[in-house]
Formats: structure tokens, C-alpha cells, sequence
């Protein structure tokens, strides 16, 4: 009978606390979340939104997107005009290095995928990174992601920044028609610009980080890259919303990896792709293994993006940086838990 008893207990403790886990409400279910730009590494964001992953979580959320790049969306969260950003990790670390708090809560890339490449015309004579010397090689903007990761490639191919001109030429088709017009020589690119030009054989890429061994050929390792970050003032305070954000975007990416390439580029919003649905089966094809099957940060990848911005930035390599405030795996952890 005893057992029987201590048996029911524990039958209607797991019952409540289920309950419990899902009692809560949201603090704040109206959410604006921003995007550096509308690179495929971002996509997952607003294809959750699309999907209503994030209605299902009982959240309202509108991305806004900064198309100029992530050191923009990264300047809306600091100012506090946007609630959270999905932009680079590395943001976290030059945040700490400036003693603000930002938190990544979800990992969306576990690569970079990032290209470097030359134009066509120049492929002969630009074969390393020490052959960019005189050139002009465009990235995003001045302090994004592109920004620190060329610099970095520069000074492990023997170069300095004044060996280099680099110029901002924003992100996406205008840096693709920068290449073309041959306004610059190199640029720093994602998909889908990656596989147009490809197609159209107008880049040569010196180094391609859409895959682990191309990460570790440009930056000595897997480089985690977008994620969905906050202030950790936010997190403190929305504990309930904040786990909401992370349960859709783990069902989002379950779903990117659950269905067949075809059905994931007829639900990718129309600005993650081109008018032509072989190219973008195509581009999801080279750029699926992109998308983080988990969500987690593995402490030793996260190494790399600070060994590279150490070496582009004198202050973050003297501030002492703690790699563990700059992201948490406990929300993701507990999404797995949840949604199994």
C-alpha cells in the first residue's frame, strides 16, 4: 500500500510540475528581434516567424532588418530600440571587452560560411591571401563580422590592414554588383551570393568556411557564428519569454533538418533566396549543414572567434575575457528536454 502511495506522489509531482513548467506566462510576448541582413545564416530566424513557431510559444514577434549589417543590429540592441538580435557571436565578446552583458541563448551556425574570393579576372595572379596586397576587397561594414574576420586573414597571410583597401560595400547583392563592376577586386561573401557567383564563374574563392575543414583553413578551427543573442539584463528579467525564443528556434532548425531540401526552399522568406528555385535548391544544398542541429556552444569553438578578435583588437586580447558569460547553453538544454 505504501508503495502504491509513494508511487501515486511521484506520478502526480511529475504531473504538476509539468503543469507548472507550462503555467507561466510569457513577461513580455510582443518581441522586435533584428537581423544584421538577410545572409542565409540569419534565415532561421525569420523562417520561424513565418512557420509560427514562435506564435505557437505564445510570442509576437517582428525582425527587423538592418541590411547595412551586424555591427548595426548590434547598435539597435545596445540602444535598446530592438529586444534581442541574431547576428554574430562574436558581438558577445566585444561587448564584454566594453563591460556590457550580452548573452548568446541560441547558436544558429556552427561554421561560419564565409568565402573570401577574387574576381575571375584575377584569379591568376590572387592565389593566397598575401596576393591581395594593392587590392581593394570589400566587406559589410566597418566593425562587423566581415570586417574583423578579413582583417584576421590578412594578418595570418603576412599582410597589414594599409596593405589592403577595405571598403564597405554592404551585404548581399551589393557587394556581388561591387565584384562585377569591378568597383572592388575581393569581397568577403555568403550564400546565396556565394553559389550566384559561382554560377556565373565570376569569384574565385581563396577560402570557403561554409564547411568545418574551410574554417579551419581560414581561422584555425570551427568558428561558431550567428546566434541569437540578448542583454543579460533582458534574460534576468524574461526568463519564461527567453526560453520561449529558444523553443522555436530549436523547432526551427528540427524542422530545416527534418524536411527535403525542396520544401525548405519553397518556406524560406523570399529575401534568404533568388527568383530561381534550382539555384536555391542548389545553394541549400552546399549551405544545409550550416544550420545547427542543437543549438548548443561547445566552449572549445568558441575559443577560435576569441583567438581571432584578440589578434584584431589589442583591448579585447588585454580585458580577460571570461568565454563563459558570453553565452548559455541552459536554455537550449532545457528546450531539448521539453520538446522531445
Amino acid at each position: 500500500m505504501r508503495v502504491a502511495t509513494r508511487l501515486f506522489a511521484a506520478m502526480l509531482a511529475v504531473v504538476l510540475s509539468g503543469a507548472t513548467a507550462h503555467a507561466a506566462e510569457p513577461e513580455k510576448p510582443k518581441l522586435k528581434l533584428a537581423v544584421g541582413s538577410q545572409i542565409l545564416n540569419y534565415m532561421p530566424l525569420e523562417l520561424g516567424v513565418k512557420l509560427g513557431m514562435f506564435k505557437e510559444e505564445g510570442l509576437d514577434v517582428t525582425v527587423e532588418n538592418f541590411q547595412a549589417g551586424g555591427s548595426k543590429a548590434l547598435q539597435a540592441l545596445i540602444g535598446g530600440s530592438v529586444d534581442g538580435t541574431v547576428g554574430f557571436y562574436d558581438h558577445t565578446i566585444q561587448m564584454q571587452a566594453q563591460g556590457k552583458e550580452i548573452t548568446c541563448v541560441f547558436l544558429l551556425n556552427e561554421t561560419p560560411g564565409v568565402l573570401l574570393g577574387v574576381r575571375k579576372d584575377l584569379a591568376d595572379q590572387v592565389k593566397s591571401g598575401a596576393d591581395l596586397k594593392g587590392l581593394k576587397l570589400g566587406i559589410t561594414t566597418p566593425g562587423s563580422s566581415t570586417d574583423t574576420m578579413a582583417r584576421f586573414y590578412l594578418k595570418k597571410s603576412g599582410l597589414t590592414p594599409r596593405d589592403v583597401s577595405i571598403i564597405a560595400v554592404g551585404s548581399g547583392a551589393p557587394g556581388m554588383v561591387a565584384l562585377e563592376a569591378k568597383t572592388i577586386d575581393a569581397l568577403v561573401y555568403f550564400d546565396p551570393t556565394a553559389t550566384l557567383l559561382a554560377r556565373k564563374n565570376a569569384a574565385r574563392p581563396l577560402f570557403d568556411a561554409r564547411t568545418v575543414e574551410g574554417s579551419r583553413q581560414a581561422f584555425g578551427g570551427a568558428y561558431p557564428s550567428a546566434c541569437l543573442y540578448l542583454p543579460q539584463a533582458f534574460i534576468d528579467k524574461n526568463p519564461e519569454t527567453t526560453q520561449r525564443m529558444v523553443n522555436a528556434m530549436l523547432k526551427t532548425h528540427r524542422w530545416i533538418h527534418s524536411v527535403p531540401t525542396e520544401q525548405l526552399v519553397d518556406a524560406i522568406p523570399t529575401g534568404y533566396k533568388t527568383d530561381n528555385r534550382d539555384v536555391n535548391i542548389e545553394i541549400l544544398n552546399a549551405s544545409k549543414a550550416l544550420f545547427s542541429q542543437t543549438g548548443l556552444m561547445d566552449i572549445e569553438a568558441a575559443k577560435v572567434p576569441l583567438a581571432v578578435l584578440s589578434d584584431y583588437d589589442p583591448k579585447i586580447a588585454a580585458a580577460k575575457i571570461d568565454l563563459t558569460k558570453t553565452f548559455t547553453n541552459r536554455f537550449v538544454e532545457h528546450a531539448a528536454k521539453q520538446l522531445k
